[in-house]
């Protein structure tokens, strides 16, 4: 009887394969490993800078107590602001802020304080004439100075809104952001 040459895989035919399979092994982690690296370096350029100013928008007054004429107002101006790069601009919105404005007594530059915040903005009615005017105030915590103020007749339909659109812009411009 005669053997055959050829009767199966061999050791070496074994060896081979798992060596195959190692290098595989090697070459995939590391190419994780280098591409994991990678995009760390490349996000951390990304990240939001420590440096970045803070807005903190807090809750628009009516001039009756318990008014709800500028509920939803504030919150219309953070998501405004909250398009903006967030790498230029943190937006803190009426919903964070509201509950210490009652905690501190009123004093909206301790908000800000109390939030870290660069730049609180604040806004009230009041009525000039027969005219209800929404007074918009944007102040500097740290020293606090004013750094804008404007006032919008609100007593027609639409102008609220008219008003909201305008302080968005003009807060813009004079903190010299891009939208």
């Amino acid at each position: 009887m005669q053997k055959s040459l050829h009767s199966g895989p061999s050791r070496n035919d074994g060896r081979a394969g798992a060596r195959r399979t190692l290098l595989a092994l090697v070459v995939t982690v590391s190419a994780l490993v280098i591409g994991s690296v990678t995009f760390m370096v490349l996000e951390g350029r990304n990240r939001i800078p420590e440096g970045r100013p803070l807005l903190a928008i807090l809750p628009f007054q009516g001039s009756t107590p318990g008014s709800s004429r500028y509920a939803g107002f504030g919150e219309g101006l953070a998501a405004y602001f909250s398009r903006m790069n967030p790498r230029d601009l943190g937006v803190l919105g009426p919903a964070s802020t509201a509950d210490r404005i009652a905690e501190v007594g009123g004093d909206a530059l301790e908000v800000g304080r109390q939030f870290d915040a660069d730049m609180i903005l604040v806004g009230h009615e009041v009525t000039r004439g027969s005219t209800l005017v929404l007074v918009a105030e944007l102040f500097r915590v740290d020293v606090g100075a004013l750094l804008w103020s404007g006032e919008y007749p609100v007593g027609e339909p639409g102008e609220l809104r008219l008003a909201q659109t305008t302080i968005g812009t003009e807060i813009t411009q004079v903190l010299d952001l891009t939208r």
